[in-house]
């Protein structure tokens, strides 16, 4: 992760400047939902739970969709870790609180959408390629080409789109509506390092997830979606900075 310069010997252009293990907040936020009745695996209860995890400390300070999906951590919510509470001698990041019924309302709402363009377009891109393998034979269809694999890289995106969003909502049921019913907050042990380039003096952060590294064979488990955020987002950046130098 360290940037580096060379051809054969590759030397750092970064110098650590400073290691800072943080207890970055997460809220835990549960909610009641809604199934669609086309859900025949849930027919049996119209109302089901789940639960999801989002970073307390930079939510206010995203700018777009994408940002915010950089945030969601469900998958932390498995670790007993979460029960800890930090020590007043350790660093702790601050609690920003968000509307959480719009927020995860508004990632619902996506949802469809996304289900929706999804339906339309795999219809069109069906039909596209019975009318390619009938004609075929007789003449290159280039004109079916080209709008079948425009039409194929649309599908492929707005797929991934669905499931990263099935991901921040940490479920894989076709859920209608959402009702917040609580949350709290739970804290998971990070590492910031703190990266400087020898020539421009330009410092960057390093995001290290400490629970699922394993540092008896010093493998470091870089979180890349937050060290991304947290170097190209201007307003996260200045969060971390003033977190760690106190």
């Amino acid at each position: 992760m360290i940037e580096k310069r060379g051809l054969f010997r590759k030397k750092p252009l970064e110098d650590i400047i400073r290691q800072n293990m943080v207890w970055m907040p997460y809220h835990r936020i549960r909610y009641e939902c809604g199934y669609s009745e086309k859900n025949l695996f849930q027919r049996y209860s119209e109302i089901g739970l789940g639960e999801t995890a989002l970073n307390a400390m930079l939510c206010e300070s995203v700018k777009s969709e994408t940002e915010l999906f950089m945030l969601f951590r469900p998958n932390y919510l498995k670790r007993k870790i979460i029960n800890y509470f930090p020590q007043s001698e350790e660093i702790v990041g601050p609690t920003v609180y968000l509307n959480f019924q719009r927020t995860l309302g508004n990632l619902l709402k996506s949802l469809h959408e996304v289900k929706d363009k999804l339906n339309r377009l795999g219809s069109v891109l069906y039909k596209n390629r019975v009318r390619i393998r009938r004609y075929s034979w007789i003449l290159p269809v280039m004109g079916g080409l080209k709008n079948e694999r425009r039409l194929s890289e649309e599908v492929a995106r707005l797929r991934a789109k669905k499931n990263i969003l099935n991901m921040c909502l940490n479920t894989n049921q076709d859920i209608r509506s959402i009702k917040v019913t609580e949350h709290d907050t739970f804290y998971y042990p990070t590492l910031i390092v703190t990266l400087k380039h020898k020539e421009n003096g330009t410092e960057r952060y390093l995001i290290i997830n400490l629970a699922e590294s394993r540092l008896i064979d010093k493998h470091s488990s870089c979180d890349k979606g937050l060290t991304k955020l947290c170097n190209k987002n201007s307003l996260c950046k200045e969060i971390i900075a003033r977190s760690i130098i106190q």
